[in-house]
């Protein structure tokens, strides 16, 4: 039995991640608005937790590593903008929803003092 050790080619991408990302993508202004949408909907639900441009970034970011995803919305539904929106507010929810929420019920210092009658 022989080994044979093939040299990998370097490549200018150093995770396989990033080879599939599709930066095009969000040129696309219904990616776009979806994102604004789904961002402020997810922002709306999470008030003082998360910021609206925050989570409009961040699925900017997950469309394009999801581009095949994207581009058959994009040619197969009805209203990609509206596909796109309801995707975009699962992925947030999946990636963000329980550290925003267990965020949603710590207390500040400020609000214990004042609450314990120790605010000056």
């Amino acid at each position: 039995m022989t080994i044979e050790i093939t040299d990998l080619e370097v490549t200018e991408y150093e995770s396989a991640e990033q080879a599939t990302v599709d930066w095009s993508v969000i040129d696309i202004p219904a990616v776009t608005g979806a994102a604004r949408s789904a961002g402020y909907a997810f922002a709306r639900d999470y008030d003082g937790v998360v910021e609206r441009e925050d989570m409009e970034q961040e699925l900017l970011i997950a469309f394009a590593e999801r581009p095949r995803m994207v581009r058959e919305v994009m040619a197969e539904a009805d209203n990609p903008a509206g596909v796109l929106n309801f995707r975009g507010y699962r992925i947030l929810r999946d990636k963000f929803k329980t550290k925003a929420t267990h965020a949603r019920k710590q207390v500040s210092y400020e609000a214990n003092a004042e609450a314990l009658g120790e605010a000056e």
